[in-house]
């Protein structure tokens, strides 16, 4: 394990932060709310139909009417290291929209089920289903994202999380311009990729993260796209010696350790994002 001077080791993650600064004085990048929940195991009634059921109505009358979230997607396990994961996602294009989506959500709630027994009750068939263990992550998003259109078809998250390392000759500049360079020579130009989304921690466990998902419709889309990756890198970096001079400056400002998980999305769940104007 590498030592760290704790002191360039908060200054470094200053810079992080001051990143976050930067982009949203560049461009406002959304943030992304990521709460895990967990299948409650212990129901022996599970109807899948039914879930999706409730879901849906809640759906219909609070996320899609809630005009503060820009997009949201539910994800359900399916390579992971814990098959009980239900992820909700949800997008908002600025704190403030974040904080006002709550109080929206709570008046949409009651307009949608203005009885207040019909109310319990609807909560409490929605909540039979989860465990009461969950976790709550928001990340920001940075510029390099690649966005889905429409999801029509279940599409395959693939969410590679990597860790940030705090070299002492590193720049946020030199970072972002680095990961630019790349995803526009490589990631935007895949063609088995329906969407790419780049991610920095705002609040959570772990504050190294750095989140990147890959949506395609297959596994064996995605297995060819992860292949794609090193023929377009390859590719553009030709030369040898230009290809190993890059690869060592990006790979500093990572520890070499990441972990791989892959959910499939519920498309009657999904909210897309607003067109661009």
């Amino acid at each position: 394990m590498k030592a760290i001077n704790h002191h360039f080791k908060s200054f470094f993650m200053l810079l992080l932060f001051s990143c976050a600064s930067i982009y949203a004085q560049q461009d406002q990048q959304p943030y992304v709310s990521v709460t895990t929940m967990h299948w409650n195991l212990d129901l022996e009634d599970f109807s899948n139909d039914e879930w999706l059921a409730v879901e849906k109505e809640y759906h219909e009358k609070v996320t899609s009417k809630n005009e503060h979230i820009l997009s949201a997607s539910v994800l359900r396990h399916y390579l992971t290291d814990d098959s009980s994961e239900v992820v909700f996602v949800t997008v908002f294009g600025t704190w403030e929209a974040f904080e006002l989506a709550s109080k929206r959500t709570n008046e949409l709630i009651e307009q949608g089920w203005p009885n207040e027994e019909e109310r319990k009750a609807f909560f409490k068939k929605r909540g039979k289903y989860y465990a009461n263990e969950h976790s709550d992550e928001i990340y920001r998003s940075i510029p390099g994202a690649n966005r889905l259109e429409d999801e029509e078809l279940p599409l395959f998250y693939y969410v590679k999380t990597s860790y940030f390392s705090f070299p002492e000759d590193g720049t946020n500049k030199e970072f972002s311009e680095l990961l630019d360079q790349y995803n526009k020579a490589v990631t935007h130009q895949n063609q088995y990729y329906k969407a790419y989304y780049p991610q920095v921690h705002f609040y959570g466990q772990d504050r190294t993260e750095f989140v990147e998902v890959f949506l395609t419709e297959t596994l064996a889309s995605l297995e060819k796209g992860l292949s794609e990756q090193g023929v377009l890198f390859r590719a553009h970096w030709a030369d040898v010696n230009e290809r190993e001079a890059f690869i060592a400056k990006f790979d500093k400002y990572f520890t070499g350790k990441h972990n791989d998980r892959i959910y499939s999305s519920v498309p009657e769940l999904y909210k897309p994002m607003p067109a661009e104007e």
